[in-house]
């Protein structure tokens, strides 16, 4: 008995399965040690395009990192922050000494803030637009898990103030691990969003054209979370209801007005105006393909007398701006719009601003596309200056939207361009001064509120970056779908030139609780070392056991 005890001993076989299964526990516990918990939650990517060879925003979207507070000069980490926290700090700074990701946590209901974080939010987004960096930065909106992510990360700063102190703290606490899904596909370059144009035709070849134009994108320095409601979100809905108003006029040869109307919703926007772009270029070719060219042109025969371009016409101010690039002259056609628009609303100031255009740098104004090629073209706003922080605000919400402004001025506009088209008189319908019924050409309920306000749900309160492709695919199936009801409908994909859309507007993040990379590190030198003993004992353990079992047998023996 005592024999095969020694000889069970003696067998190398036992001491590789002890040595084996200690390993397997040893690396295995390595994985249990923290306190394991996950989180999903959405996030938004800051914004990222190229213009002219220059890079604008988040070159990247992919995280895997730990994450550290914001003044954590930590590198590959993920710094984590709230928008307020992130305004007592130098952004720049931020940049040059992080290497990794950054994740801002912004308030859930940003229509909750006051007037003064308001302010405060928009100097964020003004320093967010100017940003050029290596980083992935997020924004996600606070919530409890938000708030536990940010307690554990603060907590564990202030325990580890020292870089010495984090390293032992590393060995032996917790930390948060931030990583994205990165689930969705990144933008082919045969990526090309479309041009949505309606057309009304006079039935005259000879009939000049009016061409409304807006663009229907939205950006901001984040646009996954930006339904830009009043840029451009007021415009789109503004040309739908000028197609169903102006529509009525021409069902009959009886009432129908001898210009052409063609109601031109663009892409790319906010990428400097690449649909309008391309509809010019369209327009410049002249005669290709059938009747009728995918840009709604009826081949040679249509001349723009004025492309009237709408931008951000749905907030309660001071008045609407007519925007060109220079004084029109007295007999054209933007100076009888301006004069009209002036009759029609005596009471609403009606405002002339010129602006160079500058040939070198990003347009200001969607008209300004056409006034490059000697195309006349105006924009209307209720925006007095192109830099307007209004314009890419993650604050232009639904809720800034003020309906009966919006209609106001779409009967407005409706008014004066009918004015215009069939040839009535500036001052009115009669020039008796006793006289003092309003200028008006349209019902008292033509402007529909009902189908304005379902417009406005259905194309301004959306985000619609051009980024996104499934929210660029699902908007322009649905505005042709709406403008079919009224005229003809064409579909143009634009080519972008001398820019360049990304994707990857938003993505999913993990937040999970786990030991640090440096605890694998140490865990990871220590069944080295563990193994490196075992080896040397494999290779003597002959020798070794013999010398165990002699002295076993000279003790009992």
């Amino acid at each position: 008995m005592q024999e095969e005890i020694i000889d069970y001993f003696r067998n190398p076989a036992l001491l590789f399965y002890v040595t084996l299964m200690l390993t397997v526990c040893v690396v295995n516990s390595s994985h249990q040690v923290g306190d394991v918990v996950e989180t999903e939650f959405h996030a938004y990517r800051l914004q990222q395009y190229e213009i002219s060879g220059n890079m604008y925003g988040s070159k990247n979207h992919r995280v895997s990192y730990e994450a550290v507070s914001l003044g954590s000069r930590a590198l590959r980490r993920t710094m984590v922050t709230t928008w307020r926290e992130l305004l007592t700090h130098d952004v720049d700074d931020m940049w040059a000494y992080s290497t990794g990701a950054v994740l801002v946590f912004i308030p859930d209901n940003i229509d909750e803030l006051n007037d003064i974080d308001r302010k405060a939010f928009l100097d964020l987004e003004a320093k967010l637009l100017e940003v050029k960096t290596d980083l992935a930065v997020y924004v996600a909106p606070y919530n409890d898990d938000a708030a536990s992510i940010l307690n554990d990360v603060n907590t564990r700063a202030e325990k580890a103030p020292s870089a010495v102190q984090h390293l032992l703290q590393s060995l032996s606490g917790n930390t948060i691990s931030i990583t994205s899904s990165d689930q969705l596909p990144e933008l082919t370059d045969a990526y090309k969003p479309l041009n949505i144009v309606g057309r009304l035709s006079s039935g005259d070849r000879a009939s000049l054209t009016i061409a409304f134009v807006a663009h229907y994108d939205t950006a901001s320095a984040i646009p996954g979370i930006s339904p830009g409601a009043d840029s451009n979100g007021s415009g789109v809905v503004a040309l739908l209801e000028l197609l169903a108003v102006l529509s009525k006029f021409y069902d009959s040869p009886s009432t129908r007005p001898p210009y052409n109307l063609l109601f031109m919703w663009t892409a790319g926007g906010k990428l400097n105006y690449q649909g309008t772009r391309h509809w010019i270029d369209e327009f410049q070719k002249g005669i290709e393909g059938g009747d009728f060219l995918d840009s709604g042109l009826n081949r040679k025969d249509d001349r723009i007398d004025l492309a009237i371009c709408i931008e951000s016409i749905g907030r309660k101010t001071d008045g609407l701006y007519m925007h060109a690039g220079k004084t029109p002259a007295d007999n054209s056609a933007a100076a009888q719009l301006f004069r009209r628009l002036s009759t029609i609303a005596p009471k609403k100031k009606i405002e002339l601003v010129t602006k160079k255009i500058s040939l070198t740098t990003a347009s200001s104004w969607e008209h300004e596309k056409f006034n490059i090629k000697r195309m006349p073209a105006v924009t209307l706003s209720t925006l007095a200056s192109p830099t307007d922080p209004a314009r890419n605000s993650i604050l232009d919400l639904p809720s800034t939207l003020d309906e009966e402004e919006l209609i106001e001025n779409v009967r407005l506009i409706a008014e004066a361009v009918l004015g215009y088209i069939l040839g009535l008189p500036e001052t009115g319908p009669s020039s008796d001064a006793r006289i003092k019924s309003e200028v008006s050409m349209l019902s008292k309920d033509a402007v529909d509120k009902q189908r304005v306000h379902h417009f406005i749900r259905q194309f301004a309160s959306r985000p619609r970056p051009i980024g996104d492709k499934r929210a660029t695919e699902s908007v322009t199936a649905n505005l042709a779908s709406a403008a079919a009801g009224y005229g003809q409908v064409f579909k143009s994909a634009v080519t972008i030139n001398d820019a360049k859309v990304f994707g990857i507007t938003q993505n999913r993040l993990v937040a999970e609780r786990v030991k640090p990379a440096v605890f694998e590190l140490v865990i990871a030198a220590g069944v080295i070392g563990y193994l490196s003993v075992f080896y040397y004992i494999t290779t003597h353990s002959q020798k070794t056991v013999e010398g165990v079992v002699a002295a076993i047998r000279k003790s009992i023996f």
